[in-house]
């Protein structure tokens, strides 16, 4: 049961990654678009007992999400903060492979 919950966690989050990274590609960039899965994925990966306290990728979206958290839910992000974001989710979804490679 404990290794079917890890494996649901961790197919939740490679989801999760690629939705969000796949919708700033598509140049969705509402905050309420990208908040949800993003607040989703942060909410996941912290359910997952497995990864480290300072696991760097829970870190870059925990920054995002306070970024998106000052924002109204019609703002958007800019370009530069697109790329930004996408520069951070894809190091992060990197390093979480990393991890389970390890």
């Amino acid at each position: 049961h404990h290794m079917g919950n890890l494996n649901r966690c961790i197919a939740d989050i490679v989801s999760l990654f690629i939705t969000v990274m796949d919708k700033l590609r598509l140049e969705i960039r509402a905050m309420d678009e990208i908040q949800p899965d993003l607040r989703e994925l942060m909410e996941t990966m912290n359910r997952m007992s497995h990864l480290p306290p300072d696991f760097e990728g829970r870190e870059k979206v925990s920054q995002w999400l306070q970024k998106l958290s000052s924002m109204s839910a019609s703002d958007e992000l800019d370009d530069s903060q697109v790329r930004q974001m996408l520069f951070d989710l894809e190091s992060a979804y990197n390093a979480f492979n990393r991890f389970l490679h390890s």
